[in-house]
């Protein structure tokens, strides 16, 4: 049960402040600024962008487990939010720590939609872990940074760069966040989580994640799941404008776009 939590995420907020509040959790590496240009697109709404435990200006608090994140989440949503349940928008590792908080903290979210996530361990996560060994150490300097952002359409220094020159990650963050999504065995938690949410995959996504859009389908009582042709991981860098459509139109409980096909499709 979540008693309170002392940890205090870094945070910014766009858009609308009388909008319709939507949280939107950033891809490990990253940070709240990785939403900027979706926010724009998204003028009506009250966008809320935090720095995830152990990125950011959030760098400092230490990222230990997914839970844990997610109570920090759940209580900046308390905190700053205390009128009524947001709306949720998770890529990546913050889909990761959204789909836990939602399985914490259900009563705080009204509507949700993660992209870029998988369910059981990754067939290849010991070679992950290696890698995630070898590279963490470099993740100090820029010009890995860049390298390791430019496969996933992102060339603007200030997300993945601290406004300080500053790396967002620490090496010790880097190798953690690995290591909690190779393994994510939560099958026994979809069946509990009553939040409506939308689970999306690109088409050019690893097939651990394409495979699992069937499993959260089936096994989440108030889920839908939608592919998107053509796009990959970082849809939302690809086509910003579908991003931001799927958003507006999933928060306010209209069905998502035409050109997401349903995975039975």
């Amino acid at each position: 049960m979540f008693e309170g939590c002392p940890i205090v995420l870094h945070l910014t907020e766009l858009g609308n402040e009388n909008g319709a509040p939507v949280l939107f959790l950033h891809a490990g590496s990253y940070s709240g600024t990785m939403w900027r240009d979706i926010a724009a697109r998204l003028p009506d709404l009250c966008c809320i962008l935090p720095d995830l435990p152990g990125h950011g200006y959030s760098r400092e608090i230490k990222l230990t487990t997914l839970e844990e994140a997610a109570d920090a989440v759940a209580a900046l949503i308390i905190d700053r939010y205390p009128g009524g349940p947001v709306h949720l928008v998770g890529l990546s590792f913050g889909a990761y720590v959204g789909l836990i908080l939602m399985a914490r903290h259900p009563q705080l979210i009204q509507r949700a939609m993660l992209s870029g996530l998988h369910l059981g361990a990754l067939p290849q996560r010991r070679l992950m872990t290696l890698f995630a060994a070898v590279i963490s150490p470099l993740i100090r300097l820029h010009v890995v940074r860049r390298k390791l952002a430019e496969p996933l359409g992102i060339t603007d220094r200030s997300i993945y760069d601290r406004a300080d020159g500053a790396a967002n990650l620490t090496p010790r963050t880097l190798r953690s966040v690995f290591r909690l999504v190779s393994v994510f065995d939560v099958y026994d938690l979809l069946p509990t989580i009553p939040v409506p949410t939308l689970v999306i995959a690109g088409e050019r996504e690893h097939s651990t994640i394409t495979y699992s859009l069937n499993d959260f389908q089936r096994l989440m009582p108030n889920c839908a799941a939608r592919i998107v042709p053509g796009l990959g991981h970082a849809w939302c860098r690809e086509d910003p404008d579908l991003f931001a459509e799927t958003v507006a139109a999933w928060q306010r409980g209209a069905p998502p776009p035409s050109d997401l096909a349903p995975i039975d499709a």
